[in-house]
């Protein structure tokens, strides 16, 4: 199945379309010749407006689902931590969900226009010795956990997936680039590739949220996953 990314930086909207190999197969560039951050939206229904049906032609499929990769300056990125302490408890999956949880709320409490984007683990501290994932079920008493948040305007995010929905086009999901350029090790020039790579999971300290079904209380339970 194809992957369709669309890039929205302060020059230019570029379509790009992975295919199963991930291979570039289809390429549009939309200009910008005078960026303000004001007409982005219409900028981008412009381009959809000019580009889609000739696009869904030469790839002779319909676009349902896209990413969008944002590369501009209007990002907000903060770090928050948390000290846990215990005499008998072990280090797992379910305390770190637990911590994580615990961070999010916190920082969405005192955040609530911003819609995080990334959310990433810097550091994690056992008994003052920096650990990585491996090591679950392992016994400590301290524990801390620095996360970092990296968001966009809730306001923002919103016309972004409105503009689109208004092609009958889902936005599967929003990534930042410069968060792509600092995760992906071994970087290729092409950030959709790098992109790709985030969404496979090659980011072992990228928190991916899940949701479940939702729960009698009428809340949908979020749970954390690490890929290795």
């Amino acid at each position: 199945m194809n992957k369709y990314f669309i890039i929205l930086n302060k020059d230019e909207i570029i379509f790009n379309c992975l295919n199963n190999q991930n291979e570039t197969l289809f390429t549009q560039k939309y200009i910008l010749t005078n960026y303000e951050p004001n007409n982005l939206f219409k900028e981008l229904d412009t381009f959809f407006n000019d580009n889609l049906i000739k696009i869904e032609k030469e790839l002779n499929d319909f676009i349902r689902k896209i990413y969008i990769i944002i590369d501009l300056e209007n990002i907000l990125s903060a770090s928050l931590s948390i000290r846990y302490h215990s005499e008998t408890e072990k280090f797992n999956e379910q305390k770190i969900n637990e911590l994580l949880n615990i961070l999010k709320y916190q920082f969405t409490k005192y955040n609530n226009d911003q819609k995080v984007i990334h959310m990433k683990v810097n550091k994690l501290l056992i008994d003052g010795v920096e650990k990585d994932f491996s090591l679950f079920n392992e016994n400590f008493q301290n524990l801390i956990l620095e996360v970092r948040f990296e968001c966009l305007k809730q306001q923002f995010v919103h016309t972004i997936k409105k503009s689109v929905s208004k092609y009958q086009i889902s936005v599967e999901k929003i990534l930042l680039a410069n968060h792509i350029r600092e995760s992906v090790q071994n970087q290729s020039s092409n950030i959709i590739f790098m992109a790709d790579k985030i969404l496979s999971g090659q980011n072992k300290n990228e928190v991916i949220w899940i949701k479940k079904k939702p729960m009698k209380y009428g809340f949908f339970e979020k749970f954390f996953n690490f890929f290795n």
